[in-house]
């Protein structure tokens, strides 16, 4: 879930569904059928992520509800998470799964809404499976890789990712939550752990 500035809770799930706390209400987006990450840009548009084969990314319009989607370059892409940068560009983490071949081919990708254009970032490893997302206060993408039990991060400006291995196994780390001391915090529900990292240097 994520709240907006006029207080509306935002939610994910079968459809993409916003909760007015002020009037008790619910409006469900049925041109959204499968929402799967959700974030909030500045000026209050809803950005979401469809998680299938065919998933796309999209907005809702914060004043008019309009729904518009937008078709990512990969197919099985698998958009699963999605985040606003603060320059209003949008990046989302594209989980990869081919049915056909039952492999992961993941990538980080950005979205410029002003040209409506993509970049992908290929990412290392045998399964690549982006899953938590998140940027840091440096406008780094950092994602964990469900299937490789590690954390990794992008650097945009020079396209350089390097992935860090996790003390544990099977992190099913699902998101990311930036605090104000720059760490990133998770939780591994088949760890029974919360915890956080951060850059020492």
């Amino acid at each position: 879930m994520r709240i907006d500035a006029q207080g509306n809770v935002w939610s994910t799930g079968s459809p993409l569904t916003k909760y007015d706390r002020e009037t008790g209400k619910f409006e469900h987006f049925a041109d959204v059928p499968s929402a799967y990450g959700i974030a909030l840009a500045k000026d209050g548009t809803a950005w979401f992520a469809e998680f299938g084969t065919k998933g796309k990314i999209g907005k809702v319009d914060p004043e008019t509800g309009k729904v518009t989607k937008y078709t990512v370059p990969t197919p099985d892409a698998w958009p699963r998470r999605i985040q606003v940068a603060d320059d209003g560009t949008i990046w989302f983490a594209e989980f990869g799964e081919s049915p056909a071949t039952l492999t992961q081919t993941g990538k980080i990708a950005h979205f410029d809404p002003r040209t409506e254009t993509f970049k992908e970032y290929i990412l290392p490893g045998h399964s690549a499976s982006p899953y938590a997302f998140d940027i840091d206060a440096k406008g780094r993408m950092w994602y964990s890789n469900m299937h490789e039990d590690v954390v990794g991060c992008l650097d945009p400006q020079t396209g350089q990712v390097v992935e860090y291995p996790l003390p544990f196994s099977e992190n099913t780390m699902r998101e990311f939550f930036l605090d104000e001391q720059g760490r990133m915090w998770f939780a591994s529900p088949s760890n029974n752990k919360v915890g956080y990292f951060y850059l020492t240097n």
